[in-house]
């Protein structure tokens, strides 16, 4: 009796938990998710800069200060840019996950994907040649202003 007690006991808690995981995603999704704006807020400000001020030094990274992203924005990954030649390099760390919901929040751009072996990896398949300072295993948005 007394573990047909206990087993009803842990359903009973089962069946209160089970419709809280439903409504609440997976914690490493949101977090994915987040650091996917926070990729996008940054990439934006960044081209929205080079647009404005078009003579932006080729090889100098723009710096945050100069940026206008919001009130409060804090960078959840070490975030950098360069522009070079014409190009607008925006990159980053990312596991996959992270890189699979950027990609999906650009729509999978051929302009967004991961460093491989040198090249701009994209669900397309395999882009234009990427800078050596761009580490492998990035993130990478190509824009060309």
């Amino acid at each position: 009796m007394k573990t047909l007690a206990a087993l009803f006991s842990l359903l009973g808690v089962l069946a209160l938990m089970t419709p809280q995981m439903l409504l609440h995603p997976r914690s490493d999704e949101a977090v994915a998710r987040a650091i996917a704006l926070n990729f996008c807020l940054y990439r934006n400000a960044v081209n929205h800069y080079v647009i404005k001020h078009p003579t932006t030094a080729n090889g100098i990274l723009v710096p945050k200060s100069l940026l206008d992203l919001p009130s409060g924005w804090k960078s959840l990954r070490a975030w950098t840019n360069r522009p070079d030649g014409g190009t607008l390099y925006v990159w980053g760390p990312v596991n996959e996950n992270e890189a699979g919901t950027i990609m999906d929040m650009f729509n999978d751009s051929y302009a967004v994907g991961i460093k491989r072996n040198g090249s701009l990896v994209t669900d397309h398949g395999i882009g234009i040649a990427l800078p050596d300072y761009i580490p492998s295993g990035s993130i990478v948005s190509v824009i060309t202003p």
